[in-house]
């Protein structure tokens, strides 16, 4: 009998040496993610984040860059509805998230923006 083992610890001692390689789980194929960079005059930086999850249920925004300004993440659901949620702490640990979609009314579209006095959003993406 042959052992197949010893082909997959060379892969993986292979993979250890030189790095591994992150795969997604299957549950966060649909997730979708967008950002907002430059912080409108503060140069290339990541001033926030938000996304969906869930199954396209769950909205989330994450204010990175402390500018005193805020972040949000506006969505829309297949029936039109939509709103948006706004990282409550500022640049602070932690992000906000609201679970606006559900599995017959799911979250199709979303876009990220920093709140300045002219607010800078990402384009429109699917969720």
């Amino acid at each position: 009998m042959r052992n197949h083992r010893l082909p997959t610890l060379a892969a993986a001692a292979l993979l250890a040496a030189f790095g591994t390689v992150a795969v997604a789980p299957a549950a966060s194929a649909h997730d979708a993610y967008a950002e907002v960079v430059n912080c409108s005059y503060q140069g290339a930086i990541r001033c926030g984040y938000g996304g969906v999850t869930n199954g396209h249920t769950r909205v989330y925004a994450c204010d990175t860059f402390s500018d005193g300004y805020g972040f949000r993440t506006e969505w829309r659901t297949r029936s039109g509805g939509g709103s948006g949620v706004d990282d409550a702490n500022g640049s602070s640990s932690g992000c906000s998230a609201k679970v606006p979609g559900t599995s017959a009314n799911p979250v199709t579209i979303f876009r990220v923006c920093q709140k300045t006095p002219t607010w800078f959003c990402s384009p429109w993406q699917n969720a």
